[in-house]
């Protein structure tokens, strides 16, 4: 099939890096500015408002790691263009209690070139919450968010911007 240049089809390839273990990493690394702005929306112990690349990844991807075999994502659906793109996926990682780990997410990836600089995530409160109370940490705890940068979360609004992506 035959995409247009500038549609979210243009990020396919990006996002597929998510899709196995090996080449998680690749796509934080390469894809995501070392500056970017990352919300996790809602009331779990994710939630908050990172400031850059490394402080997400403390709060949270390592977290999930800790507590696992490694997260990756099944790419469900993508919408948008290619400077605003909605991902819709499913978490694949096994707890080391040996539970799936299966949250749904929702990213709201804002690029500029081919960097994402900014993204509002949305998670299934209740699977992070499980994950994070039941299986203990395997490593050195960072320092959580602080109660203002939790708070920042749940006030964030979506983007003006996001409102113009046309929903297929």
């Amino acid at each position: 099939m035959n995409q247009q240049p500038g549609t979210c089809e243009d990020r396919r390839q990006i996002f597929e890096l998510l899709g196995d273990l090996s080449t998680v990493d690749k796509f934080f690394s390469d894809f995501v500015s070392d500056s970017v702005k990352w919300t996790m929306v809602g009331r779990h112990p994710l939630a908050g408002h990172y400031q850059n690349k490394r402080e997400f990844l403390d709060g949270t991807l390592e977290q999930v790691r800790a507590r696992s075999g490694g997260l990756s994502f099944d790419l469900k659906a993508m919408y948008g263009t290619a400077e605003q793109t909605i991902v819709i996926m499913q978490g694949v990682a096994s707890a080391n209690d040996g539970n799936a780990y299966d949250p749904f997410y929702v990213w709201l990836c804002r690029f500029d070139e081919d960097k994402i600089v900014e993204v509002q995530a949305y998670v299934d409160t209740h699977v992070v919450t499980d994950l994070i109370h039941r299986v203990p940490s395997t490593r050195e705890e960072p320092s959580p968010l602080t109660a203002a940068q939790q708070a920042e979360s749940r006030r964030t609004a979506v983007p003006d911007a996001l409102g113009s992506i046309p929903v297929h």
